[in-house]
């Protein structure tokens, strides 16, 4: 046979078995893709549900973690495929038995390439017919071998997932805002390390402080900036440390060091020994030397007016002089007019004594102001105000990211209908105000009621200068509320048995203060006094309250006697009823002694009207009064969250 036709019939042989060769890759790369994308975004479907149950990662991460994933198993799919080595002859083979050609074209290779020996005729033949039958192959090579052969149910399963995953991922997750909240606060404590750092490095290049100035200025910020960089610190464990730090800055913002500061305590201590110098020992543990000069001038004058005997003189000394031995290091000029003062004192020439602690004065509050003017303290009060706005950015941080925009639109608008409410309370209230008049009659208005707290100030001091006074009484609430369960009889009731003057000369306020105490379940309960009314007896059983205020109240009999046995709640004294009238009278009674004549005072009529302050205005002044002392960081972090959930428990 010829070679060169068998050269070419090999050669065209080979060309076709690669042809078929790479429409069987193709056909297994688009079903391997389509399994490799199925299994990628089905990992993807996993991550987002893992995420929505555990604040893990955000969907941008999702998103690209899901696509890298799926391009490697595509990748590794598809390199499998095409680089994965295959011979013509190996293809061949496989083509025979996929196609049925009864090795046919494998052996017409062979017979091309030598392998096998066999007549020429009869090799002639051969190649012919494998070339005869490659043509009939080609001609339905898309029925034999068809590409697009993914599977209906493949092609489902990977739309649902594809589904789900776009669902998961562009619907709104609560986690994320955990996720934005918690990154938010790590960069803000990160950044309030970073000013740390930055204040440390201004205390540095300060050169008008001293190095001892410097180092006392250091510490506080370095001890916080170590905290702040601590792994997985807690917004609570940053805010502490700032205030920390922010405390000790407040202490050094009178230009005092920590070491100056204690020999002025211990100078206090030694003149907290004598009566004459004990405010002065006030004033110097402080220290606070303004108000020490005052007190040293007052000392002065105490020694001119007071006749001072010969012991006396030596003991005050004496506590001058230790005083002076304590201040001798850090102010020795201070020292030595003590001494003198000490040894007037001594030589009983008292007008020298008051001189030297007059310039002794004079100095203190001169070097007050100097301290207040040095380098130190504005270093330290720059440092304070920065700590300051840390803290409030720590405070803040995550708080955004922490809620959806939704709530924070209805945020704002609470807040802002809270402070129109505040400021029509505020001006109602200041046009509403009740007094006493020039005879000292009280002036009872009906519709002025007193916020939570300046009644529970008043109760309490009505209730420890009274004689018999309870041991169960309803406290009342702290912040909240404007007398919630009242009504118009009962204010009535409570203004004629209450702080009643005496009239002419008697003591009627201090004794005759009633133990009124206004909220939800509390009771008005008459306490024994005196004036133009009567004395009366405080006939209080003392029956305690449950803590809900609900429940029973002590009942009056008939007699206007309290029986001591529960009774059944009033309805109109419930907090749902704010702003209603009651037709029932109170009976205030008065115990045992009933039948003392009553005598009248002379009282003005409560006149009629609605409350001008009402229980909302009251509580959003609170809230906020309460918020700002949340942010300020003056309320310890451990009691912060019993704070918050008592005012959140008093909302309306």
């Amino acid at each position: 046979m010829n070679a060169v036709l068998l050269q070419q019939t090999s050669t065209h042989l080979t060309r076709e078995v690669r042809r078929w060769d790479r429409r069987l890759r193709l056909r297994s790369s688009l079903v391997w893709g389509v399994r490799a994308l199925t299994a990628g975004v089905s990992g993807g479907v996993t991550i987002a549900v893992i995420a929505r149950l555990t604040p893990w990662l955000l969907p941008n991460q999702i998103v690209l973690i899901t696509a890298i994933v799926t391009g490697l198993l595509m990748a590794a799919a598809l390199g499998t495929i095409w680089i994965w080595p295959r011979s013509a002859a190996a293809a061949a083979r496989y083509f025979d038995r996929r196609f049925a050609l009864k090795e046919r074209v494998s052996t017409a290779l062979e017979v091309a390439a030598g392998s096998l020996n066999v007549p020429e005729p009869l090799a002639q033949r051969q190649l012919s017919d494998a070339v005869s039958v490659v043509k009939k192959t080609n001609a339905d090579i898309s029925s034999l071998l068809p590409v697009f052969v993914v599977s209906r149910r493949e092609i489902v399963i990977l739309l649902a997932l594809l589904g789900a995953f776009a669902y998961l991922v562009l619907s709104d997750n609560p986690k994320d805002r955990e996720i934005l909240a918690k990154r938010d606060l790590q960069a803000a404590i990160s950044q309030q390390a970073e000013n740390l750092a930055d204040a440390v490095e201004q205390v540095d290049a300060n050169d008008a402080l001293t190095e001892a100035e410097k180092q006392a200025l250091r510490d506080p910020l370095n001890e916080a900036r170590e905290i702040l960089n601590q792994e997985n610190i807690s917004q609570q464990e940053a805010m502490a440390a700032m205030s920390q730090a922010e405390q000790a800055m407040g202490e050094m913002s009178d230009g005092m060091a920590a070491n100056q500061e204690e020999a002025y305590q211990q100078a206090a201590s030694e003149l907290a020994q004598s009566e004459m110098t004990s405010s002065l020992a006030q004033a110097l543990q402080q220290p606070d030397l303004s108000a020490a000069a005052d007190e040293m001038d007052e000392l002065a004058k105490d020694i001119a007016e007071n006749n001072l005997s010969e012991e006396d003189r030596n003991a005050l000394a004496d506590r001058l002089e230790a005083a002076a031995d304590q201040l001798e290091e850090d102010n020795p000029a201070l020292a030595e007019k003590l001494r003198e003062a000490a040894e007037a004192l001594r030589e009983g020439d008292m007008q020298k004594a008051q001189e030297a602690l007059r310039e002794a004065a004079e100095m203190m509050r001169e070097q007050q102001q100097q301290l207040q003017e040095s380098e130190m303290a504005q270093a330290a009060q720059t440092a304070q105000q920065q700590l300051d706005e840390g803290q409030k950015e720590l405070a803040q941080a995550g708080q955004e990211g922490n809620e959806s925009p939704t709530q924070q639109q209805g945020a704002q608008s609470q807040m802002q209908s809270a402070e129109q409410q505040q400021g029509q309370g505020e001006s109602q209230s200041g046009e509403s105000q009740s007094g006493e008049n020039g005879e000292g009659e009280p002036q009872a208005a009906s519709d002025t009621q007193e916020t939570g707290a300046e009644q529970s100030q008043q109760s309490q001091s009505a209730q420890q200068g009274s004689e018999g006074s309870t041991e169960n009484q309803s406290q009342a609430d702290a912040t909240g509320g404007t007398g919630e369960g009242e009504s118009e009889d009962q204010q009535a009731g409570g203004a004629q048995s209450g702080e009643a003057p005496g009239g002419e000369g008697q003591p009627g306020a201090a004794e005759g203060a009633p133990n009124t105490q206004e909220g939800e379940g509390s009771v008005n309960a008459p306490s024994a006094g005196q004036g133009e009314g009567g004395s009366g007896v405080d006939d209080t059983a003392g029956i305690g309250l449950p803590e809900n205020g609900g429940g029973e109240m002590p009942s009056n009999n008939a007699s206007g006697e309290t029986s001591g046995e529960p009774g059944q709640y009033d309805p109109e004294n419930a907090s749902s009823v704010i702003g209603g009238e009651s037709d029932a009278t109170l009976d205030i009674g008065q115990g045992e002694n009933a039948s003392v004549p009553v005598q009248e005072g002379e009282f003005s009529e409560n006149p009629s009207g609605e409350s001008s302050m009402s229980y909302l205005n009251v509580y959003n002044r609170y809230r906020n009064i309460i918020s700002n002392a949340l942010e300020s960081g003056r309320i310890p972090l451990d009691q912060r969250d019993i704070i918050h959930d008592y005012f959140s428990a008093l909302e309306p």
